[in-house]
């Protein structure tokens, strides 16, 4: 894959955003399904533990040929992991590796990686190099606003392009401020006049067409949270789906879901989503109870149908 490859895609790019806990490969497909050019990226990963040739890793990295365009994104501070574990993505068919360098959660912070990189440009410049020179794939750098303001963003991320970045994402929060506040994308805008290389907006959006209003002179933006439970924020037109008409994609999530992970973590995973799915239906409060526990595919199966018949 070459490492402009952002030239050959759909313009504006649109993405769903990485969300840890969220965004495997059973709810790429769905989104997917909704809008199959977008681009995904893999819930992250440790290089750490791809460098000991995890199992569980890799398959937690394991994708469908359909979620291409797919960046596997990847977290840590060793440089020789980084390599390590950017050679064995790009054995896998990746289209591109993505560097984590936006996580605010406090374990991650703590081990010095995610976020607490921006503290430490000089070894985020050094991974990035090392992984861009190990590599055909392009580099795609995560990342957020700042510390409590934006003051540093575009110094970083001129540093992260000179160092080897082939795309910068920004999410348009603060590590003070990781998700409860608005948005701040004036950063972003100014960001863009300083660098080269595309740049993708995150943060705040719900819908395709609330992206293409906040784009301005960025090359994309991803969305997040909103696609949880609505996969349907990436119609490129938005239409307002009846449960029943979304019913058949609700039933593909499960599907894909016990299939990839067998029914018993499939069923514990899939209970998050159809919470999200039902919200704002008729009676919700009572299936919820019921989707809470549910512990095969046909039992899930068997309560959805009930719901569609509402």
């Amino acid at each position: 894959m070459k490492k402009d490859f952002w030239k050959s895609i759909s313009k504006p790019i649109v993405g769903l955003a990485p969300m840890d806990g969220y965004t495997d490969s059973a709810f790429r497909q769905i989104c997917k399904q909704v809008n199959s050019e977008i681009l995904t990226y893999t819930e992250f990963v440790s290089a750490d533990g791809l460098k000991y040739n995890s199992e569980k890793l890799k398959k937690q990295l394991a994708f469908k040929e359909a979620e291409k365009p797919i960046l596997a994104q990847i977290f840590g501070k060793n440089p020789e992991s980084f390599v390590i574990a950017t050679k064995m993505c790009e054995d896998m068919g990746f289209t591109g590796i993505d560097l984590n360098m936006g996580c605010p959660a406090k374990k991650v912070i703590k081990s010095e990686h995610g976020f607490a990189l921006r503290r430490k440009p000089d070894l985020a410049y050094e991974l990035i190099e090392s992984v861009a020179k190990a590599t055909s794939l392009p580099v795609s750098v995560k990342t957020r606003l700042g510390h409590s303001n934006a003051d540093d963003l575009i110094s970083f991320c001129k540093g992260a392009q000179n160092a080897g970045a082939d795309m910068i994402a920004v999410h348009a929060r603060t590590f003070k401020e990781p998700y409860k506040v608005p948005a701040h994308w004036e950063p972003l805008y100014e960001l863009k006049k300083e660098i080269d290389i595309p740049v993708l907006g995150n943060g705040g959006l719900t819908s395709v067409e609330d992206g293409m209003e906040k784009l301005r002179n960025l090359d994309g933006f991803l969305i997040g949270q909103a696609s949880i439970g609505n996969p349907w924020v990436f119609q490129k037109k938005e239409t307002k789906l009846s449960f029943q008409e979304k019913l058949p994609l609700i039933k593909d999530h499960a599907k894909w879901l016990v299939e990839n992970k067998g029914e018993h973590v499939g069923c514990n995973e899939i209970r998050k989503h159809l919470l999200r799915y039902i919200k704002g239906i008729n009676e919700a409060k009572s299936y919820r109870i019921k989707l809470a526990t549910v512990t095969s595919f046909e039992e899930t199966i068997k309560i959805l149908d009930c719901i569609s018949d509402i």
